[in-house]
């Protein structure tokens, strides 16, 4: 008798035990898909890839700001509209074949500084190399070089 009620007792434990974990092992899988349900209801949907402005969108909005900060004539804006489109163009592909010697994108960069400087009055161009501090002459001899984050580089004699 002693041993059927011992029995008996690990047959409960053991379905208890079981019932349990099964329990245990649906609760998530309900919350899980109750969040999925509410996050889908909630959020938009996400764009797949950000798309990039083209080339005549990002010249648009370069020579815009260039219309406020310059004080541009509207033949200026649609000279250099087409300008800054060829020159951001150029650059794209540049980027891109990753092939282009230096000399070959100085001489595009020079040729685009010079047909912006034919646009531009005198006064223009000036503030305009100003604001770009690319545009800036490089140091002249005797001087430190300059660091990319504008302080100068001290020389070190030890070397």
């Amino acid at each position: 008798m002693k041993t059927v009620k011992i029995l008996s007792m690990a047959l409960l434990m053991s379905v208890f035990c079981v019932g349990m974990t099964f329990a245990q092992q649906q609760q998530p899988t309900r919350r899980s898909q109750q969040k999925e349900q509410t996050v889908a209801t909630t959020k938009p949907a996400k764009a797949t890839k950000a798309t990039k402005a083209t080339a005549e969108e990002r010249a648009s909005k370069q020579v815009a700001a260039m219309k406020k900060s310059l004080n541009l004539s509207n033949d200026q804006v649609n000279k250099l509209q087409n300008v800054q489109t060829q020159y951001i163009k150029d650059q794209d592909q540049a980027r891109t074949s990753k092939k282009g010697n230096q000399q070959d994108w100085k001489a595009k960069k020079d040729a685009y500084d010079s047909q912006v400087k034919s646009i531009l009055t005198p006064a223009q161009y000036q503030q305009w190399q100003a604001q770009h501090p690319s545009k800036k002459s490089p140091a002249k001899p005797g001087q430190a070089p300059h660091h990319p984050s504008g302080k100068k580089v001290q020389n070190d004699p030890k070397k």
